[in-house]
């Protein structure tokens, strides 16, 4: 492949990362507009932007496996398509049901596009030096994505363009979305190696299983109903699928979370790593966004605006992690943890700060939260994919993914739960002493300080065991591009601040 040719393909791909991150953001920012467009109820505005989290996570490990077995340039161009016409929809949506509704289709036509990027890239570009140096423009797209998502969005729906409110958002990514399936011939074309065919049942148990229990998550104590209801229905559920996934391996087939991945040396320290990440981040967009809109009372473009350091902090540091890796003697996720906890720690005294004062602290403090981010991300999803051996690179990012889909989930309702706690009321209740805001904030940026040390800690953990040399090792290049990288989260999907972070926190004030 030319390198000219190389550079269309990366773009294309680089494209769709961005549009998934941008989406979620957008729809975050957007919530007052469409809520009075609408004229929707809380509950369904709350939905808006669940769905896109819920279909997104249950589908995952479904699209890269998939991947595996047609083809990564297939499936993505599949979930491309998909994409443009649902966001299509989405911007023409007449009532908040049928926006509800094309945000999940949405959500599920991203489960299908992002897990293919990294295994197109690696099969794009042939050159390691250039192979490395296109991952890590990859991770400054996740930053970009961040930053365009909350900043743009915020301004394209201020500006009201053409009268339109809130659409624009979500229709600017229709000629994104035709420009990259324009480009969709230049993609390598990578040969199918898994031999079985699709776990059908593990998959259908999954699309149900995620749900139930990322419904009860994203709602939190406020919806204690979904919590009678899912929580139930997917202990079964996932009872069921793990019996199912163990019968399949002994006859001989390809379950969909296969054993050897779950049970290979250190992966389950990478996902526990994994889960309490990204936890810890969408905790910190939670009550970051509380605090600004509630505590200090900024306006929403204001707060959105806020931040845009974390999308560039991110952006640096992935940029600058070989970098960083050569510097330090410690990996550089232990080293992003420790950061991200030290900064989440010094985020509490900031906020005891004369009120005036306090602004330019927290952009320091964010910008600092976004590349010690930037330094785990990439790092810790290639550990991930290390340790499997490249049949089972799809299956082992899918599961990745996936976990990374509850961890974030998890953090909203964990942190959400805090920071109301303490506050003593809920936030927007008109009274509320500033001074309770601020012990609020602290209390929660004390847990979440908490919850990135034992992410570091597992993470010291995980990098005295070795992968085994048969998997760990690169494999021998081969003349026709196969999915030796296979899929892995974009994101790394939610992995970085992600589109799940902040479209499932809820509108304030």
């Amino acid at each position: 492949m030319s390198e000219r040719r190389e550079r269309l393909g990366l773009g294309a791909v680089l494209a769709a990362t961005f549009m998934t991150q941008v989406d979620g953001f957008v729809v975050n920012v957007a919530s007052p507009s469409i809520q009075d467009d609408l004229d929707a109820g809380f509950d369904q505005i709350q939905f808006v932007g669940a769905a896109y989290v819920i279909a997104f996570g249950a589908l995952m490990v479904t699209g890269a496996r998939l991947g595996d077995r047609v083809g990564h340039r297939t499936v993505f161009l599949w979930g491309v398509t998909g994409f443009t016409v649902t966001s299509l929809l989405c911007g023409v949506a007449p009532n908040a049901d049928l926006l509800i509704a094309s945000r999940f289709l949405q959500g599920a036509s991203a489960a299908f596009m992002a897990p293919q990027v990294l295994a197109i890239i690696r099969a794009t570009v042939r050159d390691p030096d250039r192979l490395a140096k296109a991952i890590s423009v990859y991770g400054v797209v996740i930053g970009l994505g961040v930053i365009s998502g909350i900043a743009g969005g915020g301004l394209i729906v201020e500006a009201d363009i053409a009268g339109l409110g809130w659409r624009p958002a979500l229709l600017i990514n229709v000629p994104i979305g035709i420009a990259i399936l324009a480009a969709g011939a230049i993609l390598p074309r990578t040969v199918p190696k898994a031999p079985h065919r699709l776990d059908l049942a593990g998959a259908a148990l999954t699309i149900v299983a995620a749900p139930a229990l990322l419904v009860p998550l994203v709602f939190g104590p406020e919806g204690s109903g979904w919590w009678w209801l899912g929580l139930p229905i997917a202990v079964v559920l996932c009872a069921v699928l793990v019996r199912q996934q163990r019968r399949l391996h002994r006859a001989g087939g390809d379950p969909l979370f296969p054993p050897r991945v779950v049970t290979a040396p250190g992966m389950r320290l990478s996902l526990l790593t994994v889960l309490t990440l990204f936890a810890t981040n969408s905790g910190l967009f939670l009550v970051f966004t509380y605090y600004l809109q509630t505590g200090l009372r900024f306006s929403p473009l204001t707060a959105a605006l806020m931040f845009v350091p974390l999308g560039i902090g991110f952006s640096l540091g992935s940029a600058a992690n070989r970098r960083v890796a050569r510097l330090v003697s410690a990996p550089t996720p232990v080293w992003g943890c420790g950061l991200l906890a030290l900064v989440l720690a010094a985020s509490a005294a900031v906020v005891q700060a004369p009120e005036a004062a306090q602004a330019p602290m927290l952009v320091a403090v964010v910008a600092l939260a976004g590349f010690g981010q930037g330094l785990v991300v990439s790092p810790l999803v290639a550990g991930i994919l290390g340790r499997v051996g490249p049949a089972d690179a799809g299956a082992a990012s899918g599961t990745a993914t996936t976990v990374t889909q509850f961890g974030l989930a998890l953090g909203v309702a964990v942190a959400g739960v805090c920071y109301r706690t303490v506050l003593g009321a809920t936030p927007g209740d008109p009274g509320v002493p500033f001074a309770d805001h601020a012990t609020a904030f602290a209390a929660t940026a004390l847990l979440l300080a908490a919850s990135a040390t034992c992410a570091g800690l597992v993470g010291v953990r995980l990098h005295r065991l070795r992968a085994p040399e048969a998997v760990a090792a690169p494999a021998p290049a081969a003349p026709t591009p196969v999915p030796e990288a296979a899929s892995a989260p974009a994101e790394p999907e939610g992995a970085a601040p992600s589109p799940v972070a902040t479209s499932t926190v809820r509108r304030i004030g």
